[in-house]
């Protein structure tokens, strides 16, 4: 039996590494921490006994490969799925409008909701459904080299609608702002989440923690299929002869009896026990996201999540005895004190949601600093694909070229690639 070491415990490694042991082959999974689900997980708040994520993650119905991952798994009943689109927003005076697709066939269903959205004049309504219209017939090679805002700025789409609607869809699909992302992934995105059908734009929302709802499963999965896992082990370099890996030396041992291998680790990691003129040439600029938690005495919100309009804070996700405030692209927050974040989110909520500091409990601010890259349009060019000049040595991981943001999409499509080029090299 052929066997594959694949380095990693996050979804891109845990997606190989499923797909492989699938398939018949003996797999060891190296992980550098104690846990599994690399920058997506959760843990239990010591001060109320709580789970909490790391980082909040909403999954689309676009997310094919996602799902099949959790299908295979058995974990698609941990998630909360949409039969349509629908999402509630909050402004400035706590009210509520929703972008809602009504019952009627796609796509007429979302441009009947788009036109219900009332947030948008008329005129923004119109000049939306001519973009998507125009999308759908787009070429993306027109696109390179622009940022969104360029792109949006071409559309003539107004400083309204950037604000109420397409600023919002870029920063929560990209983690960046107008106008860093690129013209062209945006493009892709906006292509696969509105014009593919009904079910591809929903939002799906996991009901437990990231651990329980994807990293458990696929853990329990991997050792039913007898996967080796090794936790708090760190690779440390990489013995190549011939063009081929031939030893692993980890923290804890000397590893030679392996056919293939596979790194799933964020390129800064990579670089520390793989050294390659290629990728050292590679500088991917990270986009911080902030996570605050907050305790209420009395929770009076009656949505699962909310969206914010024209606000420093993006989402608001309500887990009945916590809601979790959401900042993407929250590099500007990295040297900021905790306490000065919660007040300013504090500031924030008191006018979207009338919640005000004497309700509050607890709270805990999560600042995860490497939570995606900016996908400028420069960055297109620069992430590697799977394979690497070393024949049994591959490539996973959001960073790569999936053709997608960093999503757990693009991390799942990464690691099945990766091991998708084993399986047929074994046919």
């Amino acid at each position: 039996m052929k066997k594959c070491v694949v380095i990693g415990g996050g979804i891109a490694g845990l997606t190989s590494a499923v797909y492989l042991s699938k398939s018949g082959i003996n797999v060891e999974l190296i992980e550098s921490s104690n846990k599994l689900g690399g920058r997506a997980y959760s843990f239990k708040d010591t001060a109320t006994g709580s789970i909490i994520d790391n980082g909040q993650h909403i999954l689309m119905g676009c997310y094919e490969e996602t799902l099949k991952l959790f299908r295979l798994i058995n974990a698609e009943d941990n998630l909360i799925y949409q039969d349509r689109l629908s999402i509630p927003f909050l402004n400035s005076n706590s009210k509520l409008y929703k972008l809602e697709a009504t019952k009627l066939f796609y796509p007429l269903n979302l441009l009947m909701g788009l036109l219900n959205y009332n947030v948008l004049k008329f005129e923004d309504k119109v000049s939306v459904i001519v973009f998507f219209i125009k999308l759908a017939f787009s070429n993306k090679n027109k696109l390179k080299g622009l940022t969104v805002e360029e792109w949006l700025f071409r559309e003539n789409q107004s400083e309204n609608l950037r604000k109420s609607f397409w600023e919002i869809v870029c920063v929560g699909a990209l983690n960046s702002s107008t106008k860093k992302a690129s013209a062209e992934l945006f493009a892709s995105i906006l292509k696969k989440m509105f014009l593919h059908g009904n079910e591809a734009s929903t939002l799906i929302i996991p009901k437990l923690g990231l651990s329980e709802t994807y990293c458990k499963p696929a853990e329990e999965f991997l050792l039913k299929n007898e996967t080796s896992i090794s936790f708090s082990e760190n690779v440390l370099e990489l013995v190549i002869q011939n063009n081929s890996v031939k030893k692993i030396i980890t923290s804890k041992r000397e590893i030679e009896d392996f056919d293939y291998l596979i790194s799933a680790v964020p390129l800064p990691v990579l670089k520390k026990f793989y050294t390659d003129n290629e990728l050292a040439k590679i500088n991917l600029e990270n986009s911080c996201i902030v996570s605050i938690h907050i305790w209420l005495k009395e929770n009076y919100l009656n949505e699962k999540f909310y969206g914010l309009i024209d606000s420093s804070v993006h989402w608001i996700f309500n887990h009945g005895d916590h809601i979790t405030l959401v900042i993407s692209d929250a590099n500007y927050l990295v040297d900021k004190e905790k306490e000065e974040i919660y007040k300013m989110c504090l500031e924030e909520i008191k006018k979207y949601a009338s919640i005000s500091e004497e309700t509050v409990k607890h709270y805990k601010v999560i600042k995860e600093k490497r939570a995606t890259f900016i996908p400028t349009p420069e960055t297109l060019t620069k992430r590697p694909g799977t394979k690497t000049k070393i024949t049994n040595f591959f490539l996973a991981g959001d960073w790569t070229d999936t053709r997608l943001p960093a999503t757990l999409e693009g991390a799942v499509i990464s690691g099945k690639k990766a091991a998708g080029y084993i399986i047929k090299n074994l046919e």
